[in-house]
């Protein structure tokens, strides 16, 4: 289990695995950088980067638990219904949702409620919580991530941010790795960090990234 950063634990990981390996960034550069010592941290900076900003882990697909206190939930109510923003874009499906949730004898014990929806932006409605105390607490589990696809266009960001983060000087307007071509403004260009993130990086990442998360 990791407690993430994201306010949410991943109970079935025991670690995050970067967005690129090694070899894989040697495939995308045709090994131009083979034995350079800076590509393996700067593949872990950028990958953490481009999380951060996500404000998931967004990559693989793993089962999330999140426990929410009640109170702090107080302004998402509908009426009887309770409206939770899960720390995800890509939610798979839910597992369980546990109401007045309690964690002794070393497990979770509640009240299990299977009413409840689900939409693609990782917005929870569970029904008909009116009565519940508002001191309590909720736990959701859920599995959360992305597709091949999707992975593959991080594969080919990070090897760009890498790659930009080892070769740049300052007067560097343009470059690519893989299948992504960026062109930076001219205050930007001299910045040669793996994870200082470009405005058009930053707009392939907007559809995985979490509401509220800036």
């Amino acid at each position: 289990m990791i407690n993430t950063t994201w306010g949410y634990k991943l109970t079935t990981a025991e670690s995050l695995s970067d967005f690129l390996t090694t070899t894989e960034f040697n495939n995308f550069t045709a090994n131009k950088y083979t034995g350079d010592v800076r590509i393996e941290p700067n593949i872990h900076s950028a990958t953490r980067s481009i999380q951060n900003y996500c404000g998931w882990h967004i990559y693989p697909n793993l089962e999330c638990e999140m426990v929410y206190r009640v109170f702090d939930l107080r302004d998402s109510f509908v009426g009887s219904d309770l409206l939770i923003q899960l720390p995800a874009t890509y939610v798979t499906g839910i597992k369980s949702v546990l109401l007045n949730a309690v964690f002794e004898d070393n497990e979770w014990k509640g009240d299990e409620t299977t009413d409840f929806d689900l939409d693609a932006s990782g917005l929870v409605r569970v029904y008909s919580v009116s009565n519940i105390d508002r001191r309590s607490r909720i736990r959701i589990v859920y599995q959360a991530g992305l597709d091949a696809t999707q992975i593959d266009v991080l594969k080919e960001l990070t090897a760009h941010r890498v790659t930009h983060a080892v070769s740049s000087s300052y007067g560097v307007t343009s470059e690519a790795a893989g299948g992504v071509s960026v062109t930076y403004n001219a205050s930007w260009a001299g910045n040669t960090r793996s994870t200082a993130l470009p405005d058009d990086n930053k707009e392939v990442l907007n559809p995985y990234k979490v509401t509220g998360v800036f």
